[in-house]
């Protein structure tokens, strides 16, 4: 997954500073514009996913700069600040458009959350315009085995009924995510929007909130009412991924949202109608969880009337050479390389692995090579384990005119990316289990998965 891009805009040098910081930490790529105009300009040659932008600047003021872009470009969200609390404005802000409105000084990790949600939402939209002009002329490919055409016509059939309750079931890696999108793109729902929440990525404090969003002053920090993921998924689909991390408490909320199709706010006591498909996820046993009273039978039930298996990639080594190759063509587009194939030798070898990562950790494998290879086809010499021990170098006349800083900053996030990548498969694919081997916490494993592109 491509790095997330953000511009911001803002007359104050040291703020633009702050901010450009705390987003690049994050993993975005910033853009910076000193006013309004300057900030149309570069939306004009470029569209970032994001706009974060001050309020009061000199000739064009946020809320100006706000309408240009809803004339110009009305799905790109627009996060304003401002040095003055204002709820008058805020409110205007809101109704014009803004996709969020924050005071400052800024509590740094809301605002990254905003932003983040705002991204996502804005590539969610670009993504479902792809499946719409791209399915009617392309057949759905998950490879060319017996199972992965069962699986294929599993989506299919389920695609259409969008009463029915569909839980997706497999390793780590195997791409539930993405047969969650087909199914909503082959849905009569393709219209509405898609969300997807990782229900082991956010605390337990803040997950009831996200889902079934909250009112003013339900707790501290919540200084106006917002709306949850499942009133954001209105005549869409909303993906819950992980769904065995839900703790109990949550579970049951959860149930009685799902029977009685409604949700009731953090704080508020008046429930909210809803009228999203659910698609739940889970690479954990749920039945063992059950027995185990992890999680709750009647949600199992209600939520797993059609269970949609994903198999791993050792159980079609046939589809393993199919999806390198599709690896290839993919990484030869986004980095401007010219590898034509791989060599039989490395095609065999590709097909003798195990791949506990399955093809999240394929992909990744094919897109080092392709990194790496300074001939016309990948060859042994690309995959073997300790042939880029080094990492990541790149032909000496492609690097003639990078600094030095640049190409040890792209080495460095490479040797992050695999040691979360072995770590992540050492651990079966548990994300709890891997961030306490790397001594983080949860939210900076998630963080950086999805920064290198590391979720399925």
């Amino acid at each position: 997954m491509a790095n997330q891009q953000l511009l911001i805009v803002d007359d104050e040098p040291d703020m633009r500073w702050v901010l450009r910081g705390l987003f690049e930490e994050a993993g975005f790529v910033v853009a910076e514009a000193a006013d309004g105009d300057e900030a149309l300009r570069s939306i004009a040659g470029s569209i970032p996913d994001v706009v974060l932008s001050d309020m009061r600047m000199p000739r064009v003021p946020g809320i100006e700069l706000l309408r240009a872009i809803q004339r110009q470009s009305p799905d790109l969200p627009v996060v304003l600040l401002s040095a003055v609390e204002d709820l008058k404005t805020a409110v205007e802000a809101i109704k014009e458009g803004a996709f969020d409105y924050q005071a400052k000084p800024f509590d740094p990790q809301r605002l990254l959350l905003t932003v983040q949600r705002a991204a996502e939402q804005h590539a969610l939209r670009r993504e479902v315009q792809q499946l719409r002009s791209s399915l009617p002329t392309h057949h759905l490919d998950f490879g060319p085995s017996p199972k992965a055409q069962l699986l294929r016509r599993n989506i299919e059939l389920v695609a259409p009924q969008t009463t029915l309750a569909v839980l997706l079931g497999g390793e780590s890696g195997t791409g539930k995510e993405v047969v969650a999108r087909a199914i909503h793109a082959l849905s009569p729902l393709a219209a509405g929007p898609f969300v997807a929440v990782d229900c082991g990525a956010l605390p337990e404090p803040l997950l009831e909130s996200h889902l079934f969003g909250h009112q003013k002053g339900a707790f501290t920090g919540a200084d106006r009412a917002r709306p949850g993921l499942f009133q954001m998924a209105d005549g869409g689909t909303l993906f819950l991924d992980e769904l065995g991390n839900l703790p109990l408490a949550l579970q049951a909320k959860l149930l009685r949202a799902l029977q009685e199709r409604v949700v009731i706010p953090v704080g508020g006591s008046e429930p909210v109608p809803f009228r999203a498909r659910l698609l739940c996820a889970t690479n954990a046993d749920l039945n063992g969880a059950v027995r185990a009273s992890r999680f709750r039978i009647d949600l199992y039930h209600r939520i797993a009337e059609f269970v949609v298996a994903l198999p791993s990639l050792r159980e079609r080594p046939e589809d393993i050479v199919h999806f390198a190759r599709s690896f290839l063509a993919e990484a030869n587009r986004e980095m401007g390389r010219h590898v034509t194939g791989c060599s039989p030798d490395a095609e065999r070898w590709l097909q003798k692995q195990p791949w506990p990562g399955n093809l999240r950790e394929l992909r990744n494998v094919v897109r080092r090579a392709v990194l790496c290879c300074s001939a016309h086809e990948l060859d042994l010499c690309d995959f073997e384990p300790g042939s880029v021990a080094q990492g990541p170098v790149l032909p000496a006349g492609e690097d003639s005119d990078r600094s030095l800083a640049e190409r040890v900053r792209e080495a460095t996030d490479a040797l992050e990316a695999q040691i979360l990548q072995q770590t992540l498969a050492e651990c079966d694919g548990n994300k709890a289990a891997a961030a306490r081997a790397l001594r983080i916490d949860y939210t900076t494993l998630h963080r950086k998965l999805k920064r290198h592109g590391l979720l399925a």
